[in-house]
């Protein structure tokens, strides 16, 4: 399970649901992520959060353009490949918080992933969770 230490900036309620916006101060940056959860649930801006996701649900792509509805969308290096006949973990470093990935071995071979690559990796806000300390 990937888990990011985050702080809440934006909580939106609609349609039975809950979007948040959340700042990830990183060694050298500053990143968003965008998480929905089922059900209008009270949180606080400016509250720390831990966004959480499955190493299945992070999709990686290399040289990707254009726009896409997916708005965690992340530049990151990889630094690890645990390549397996049917599944590859792919470990990326994203401004020194680690990530992980697990894609089909197929895709890992498609995409010629190699340590030291630049990639990007996606989340869908619907599969990203919000725990609270």
């Amino acid at each position: 399970m990937n888990r990011i230490p985050a702080t809440l900036t934006r909580v939106e309620h609609g349609a039975g649901m809950t979007l948040v916006e959340a700042r990830v101060e990183t060694a050298s940056d500053i990143a968003t992520l965008v998480a929905t959860i089922v059900g209008e649930v009270a949180l606080t801006v400016g509250a720390p959060v831990v966004l959480a996701c499955k190493e299945t649900e992070v999709a990686l792509a290399k040289n990707l353009s254009g726009e896409i509805s997916l708005r965690n969308r992340h530049a990151a290096r990889v630094v690890g490949i645990d390549a397996g006949a049917v599944l590859t973990r792919v470990v990326l470093d994203w401004h020194g918080q680690r990530i992980a990935s697990v894609i089909t071995s197929g895709s890992a071979s498609r995409l010629d992933i190699r340590i030291g690559d630049s990639v990007e990796w996606l989340v869908k806000a619907n599969e990203m969770a919000v725990d609270t300390p």
